[in-house]
Parts: C-alpha cells; structure tokens; sequence
C-alpha cells in the first residue's frame, strides 16, 4: 500500500528513498526488517512504474494474490 500511496500522490522514487530513510525509529529499532520494509516498498514501486509507463502490466507479489483463496487456516 506504501507504494501505491506513493504513485497516487505523485512522489517520484528519489523521494520515496529519502522519505523512507527518515523513519528513523523504525530504522534504529529493528535495522534489519527496516531495510528488507525499504526494499520491498522500493521494488513494488518500481514495478507499479514499469505498469504506468507501460512496460510491464504489474504482479502483485502477494501468495495468494487479494480476493482469491481462504485467507486463514481451516481450524
């Protein structure tokens, strides 16, 4: 969503990057899940931008993808 957020208001990837490193809470309290959150945020941007420019229709990279499957376990 993160991504997404970013696209619709027009925020270009140099400032998605510095934006991100200004979480520094987060960045300082768990540095590694920091870094693997910056990444993927970065990455699904880049593709929502491949889809807009219309190289590449984007992938969601969730498993199962929304709306298909249950969401939980059978108990």
């Amino acid at each position: 969503m993160d991504a997404a957020y970013f696209h619709l208001y027009g925020v270009s990837r140099d400032d998605v990057d510095y934006i991100m490193d200004t979480f520094r809470a987060f960045q300082n309290v768990t540095p590694g899940l920091f870094a693997e959150t910056k990444k993927a945020i970065l990455e699904i941007y880049d593709a929502m931008q491949d889809a807009v420019e219309g190289r590449k229709p984007y992938q969601t990279p969730l498993d199962p993808p929304p709306g298909h499957g249950p969401r939980h376990p059978t108990r």
